[in-house]
């Protein structure tokens, strides 16, 4: 099956939701409920919940799809990469990874998380091994856009 195409702020509540430790199958019951106070109290800077009860209750398919991970983000901005990062793989900047400025440098990630990455990143950005198996499974990687922008001067 194809991979859905899912919005930054979709993705991102639900991923936050998985790392509260909800299961699925609780996830959609709380989606199904419409229960803005529960999904709020997994927040960290969402403004409305009701966005993504909204979109499950118009997209339940896709939704269940995304839940299985079979998902791709639509489009990403280095500010949504490094919450993508955090959230999903409780990584930190300064700690697992270093923001250069034009691209993310020396991040260490699990080759389990790394092809987690992979499965649901932008494609407008890419992925560079840097040093396969630093320890006995982490990789440093390097993230970058796949097309930079030429300012004419």
């Amino acid at each position: 099956m194809e991979k859905v195409k899912l919005a930054l702020n979709y993705a991102l509540m639900l991923e936050m939701m998985k790392a509260k430790g909800f299961n699925n199958a609780t996830i959609v019951a709380l989606l199904n409920e419409g229960d803005e106070e529960i999904l709020e109290s997994n927040g960290e800077g969402i403004p409305t919940w009701k966005t993504l009860v909204d979109y499950y209750h118009l997209n339940k398919e896709k939704c269940h799809q995304a839940l299985r991970g079979e998902y791709e983000i639509s489009f990403l901005t280095k500010g949504a990469l490094k919450s993508l990062l955090s959230i999903k793989f409780g990584m930190e900047e300064g700690k697992d990874f270093v923001d250069t400025g034009e691209f993310l440098d020396q991040v260490k990630i699990t080759s389990e998380n790394l092809e987690a990455l992979r499965e649901v990143m932008a494609k407008n950005w890419t992925i560079f091994l840097q040093e396969e198996n630093i320890d006995q499974d982490t990789q440093m990687i390097k993230i970058e856009l796949t097309h930079k922008p030429v300012f004419n001067r």
